[in-house]
């Protein structure tokens, strides 16, 4: 048969006769076991061998007849089912200028950056020239759309994205979401994906600060005079960086949307607030040696961290963090994640020690111990204690512990004072 228009096609239709341009043909075949395009001018392409079609199981292939680059010649792919509902797909390009067919593979750099690596229940997307490649892992649908450039090379302009948290902000999270990107990578866009579209059931947001700024563009210029309250529900509409994102909430006037500094909302520097006293019965406190005149250099940068219970109740940590606010000597300041804590319960009038450990050199590396409880299967380890691209200088250091579980971070009493680079001494310098 020859194949007047594109469309897809079975192995029951074999063989099929090929015109990608005036005067050429070729054909795909079933030769033994094995299917295979005879080209234009005679050579043998085995498709798909009977030991592939044994290894997957998944029964036969079907050939798709389209312009996947947009040259204004007909391709070839063949699909494969792989599992359930994935079907893995090969694409020949005719090429005009050899008269014959080649293959067309998803280069290794965009390879890795895809969800699926290559091309999976591939669709056309002619207004956009370029193709869109689906596939379902760990019980979601993910795409990437590939864009196709004249000379046939391949960039990723979209994709979807599984949720993800934002480590610099404590227990927050990404939902499912599309991002858009240039050629060169970079994000343009990034929007959360409605339940319809394959995104999360929830996308919604709870406002966990006092009182939260909003602006009408993602810029600190663009403030307005409103502001949500803590406690306030949200849904997350898209992002801008690192620090901002899109929300809509239900106003007066109806629905609204706006924008939120992220760094407003979970920034522990900017948080604090001497003056609010915490709902959480819970006391953290940090020792200052810097007065010990005994081996000073190896008090000075001990830490001692304790956390007392004064309420009446078991508080109970699950998914605890101990964040570390560095203030330089101009006020700035840095925050940096030291670790996270095992689960535990603090009792009643109990005081429970979590860190009296001495900072050390690994190399050129200043790091602490941090050893862990029984109820995890953690193992202890060394950490960093100073935040990266820090300033030598004197810090004051006031150390945080956060939970969900908890109605606010718990910040330290007292501030420590702590050098960097720490002086140590030679016990604590290891190779």
């Amino acid at each position: 048969m020859c194949l007047t228009s594109y469309g897809v096609f079975s192995q029951d239709e074999l063989p099929l006769l090929l015109n990608p341009a005036p005067g050429v043909s070729a054909r795909i075949d079933k030769q033994g076991e094995d299917y295979v395009l005879i080209q234009p001018r005679g050579q043998r392409i085995t498709l798909v061998s009977q030991d592939k079609l044994i290894d997957l199981g998944q029964g036969d292939p079907i050939f798709n007849e389209e312009d996947y680059d947009y040259d204004g010649y007909a391709d070839i792919a063949i699909g494969l089912r792989a599992g359930m509902v994935n079907t893995g797909e090969a694409i020949y390009l005719y090429d005009a200028r050899s008269t014959s067919y080649v293959p067309f593979d998803v280069p290794e750099d965009v390879g890795e950056r895809q969800n699926c690596r290559g091309f999976w229940s591939i669709e056309r997307l002619t207004e956009r020239k370029a193709i869109r490649s689906t596939c379902r892992d760990e019980a979601r649908w993910h795409y990437d759309i590939l864009q196709i450039e004249p000379d046939r090379s391949i960039w990723i302009s979209e994709q979807s994205r599984t949720p993800e948290d934002v480590v610099y902000w404590p227990y927050f999270g990404k939902p499912t979401r599309y991002v858009t990107y240039d050629r060169h990578g970079k994000t343009l866009r990034e929007a959360v994906l409605s339940y319809e579209e394959g995104g999360d059931r929830h996308t919604g947001w709870v406002v966990p600060v006092k009182r939260l700024a909003l602006y009408s563009a993602p810029d600190t210029n663009a403030a307005t005079t409103a502001y949500l309250i803590k406690g306030d529900e949200a849904d997350r509409l898209a992002f801008e960086g690192g620090e901002w994102m899109k929300i809509a909430y239900n106003g007066k006037k109806g629905r609204i949307e706006r924008w939120v500094s992220l760094k407003d909302a979970y920034d522990l520097a900017k948080g604090y607030d001497p003056q609010q006293r915490s709902p959480d019965p819970l006391v953290l406190w940090a020792i200052d040696y810097r007065e010990t005149r005994t081996a000073p250099d190896y008090y000075r940068n001990l830490f001692t961290l304790s956390l007392d219970n004064v309420g009446e109740k078991d508080i109970k940590i699950y998914q605890g963090e101990i964040h570390l606010l560095f203030t330089g000597p101009d006020g700035a300041s840095a925050v940096h994640k030291l670790y996270d804590l095992s689960m535990f319960t603090v009792k009643p009038r109990q005081s429970r020690v979590l860190d009296d450990n001495v900072i050390e050199q690994h190399g050129g590396r200043y790091v602490i111990f941090h050893g862990v409880g029984a109820e995890t299967d953690s193992k202890p380890e060394y950490v960093p204690f100073f935040p990266p691209d820090l300033a030598p200088g004197r810090y004051r250091v006031r150390a945080v512990l956060t939970d969900p579980g908890l109605h606010d971070p718990i910040y330290a009493k007292e501030e420590i004072e702590i050098d960097y680079p720490p002086r140590l001494p030679a016990d604590l310098v290891k190779p």
